[in-house]
């Protein structure tokens, strides 16, 4: 029997069985492990290695031991099982879900002076592996946040957290409750709305997308909203 803290006296055996809470996610991924140890070591409840992981992940393990967070040396198929997934690369960490924010929160946390980097405005994107893939690209460009109508957004599942590669826990998912008031809000507060289409307006070469800027992407299929649109025109 393994203590907390320590790794399992068999490495290579079952992992250790445990009730997960609603509020918790396994996640998976080397990178997007190595963010949440980072950004978020107060949401981890237990941490799973392989064997070569070990020496990578040493202040983890060490951590682990210090605060009596579990953590625990288990084989690559039980890897697989834990996670459901192939992609595990080597690591998992059972931790709090990655926070959303509302309006307020992005309302109050961006600085009305400064210029922040840009809004993304997701328009009926709706594949958790496309916003762990636009997460990570956003973070390279130094987007402030992640926005889209609640319950429209995708979930931070673990699959999307392991595409973002890290991005879950530095760019904020924002949702809004109204898009449409919200935009105006956000307007009002001095940010240009500019829509993307794929068949008409200037070129991307040509805008002005300095300042406070959101920019609208829309869905895999059908594109911008016409309300979207609208409220971006």
């Amino acid at each position: 029997m393994s203590q907390r803290g320590q790794s399992s006296a068999r490495p290579a055996g079952r992992p250790e069985r445990r009730h997960r809470g609603k509020a918790e996610e396994m996640f998976h991924g080397l990178r997007a492990c190595e963010a949440i140890f980072a950004k978020r070591p107060q949401a981890i409840v237990r941490v799973y290695l392989a064997e070569g992981r070990r020496r990578h992940f040493a202040k983890l393990i060490e951590w682990c031991a210090r605060e009596r967070k579990g953590f625990q040396v288990v084989a690559d198929e039980n890897l697989e099982r834990l996670t459901k997934s192939i992609h595990h690369e080597g690591v998992a960490i059972l931790a709090a879900a990655v926070p959303r924010w509302t309006l307020e929160n992005l309302l109050t946390t961006v600085n009305p002076v400064a210029t922040p980097g840009p809004l993304v405005y997701l328009d009926g994107v709706q594949n958790p592996h496309n916003l762990g893939s636009i997460l990570r690209t956003a973070a390279h460009f130094g987007a402030a946040a992640i926005v889209g109508r609640a319950g429209e957004l995708p979930p931070l599942s673990p699959a999307a957290v392991r595409v973002a590669e890290g991005a879950a826990e530095f760019v904020p998912v924002c949702d809004l409750a109204d898009p449409v008031a919200d935009l105006k809000r956000l307007a009002k507060s001095g940010f240009r709305i500019v829509a993307t289409s794929s068949h008409r307006g200037k070129p991307l070469a040509a805008a002005n997308l300095g300042g406070r800027v959101v920019i609208v992407l829309g869905s895999e299929g059908e594109g911008v909203s016409r309300a979207i649109e609208t409220a971006a025109a």
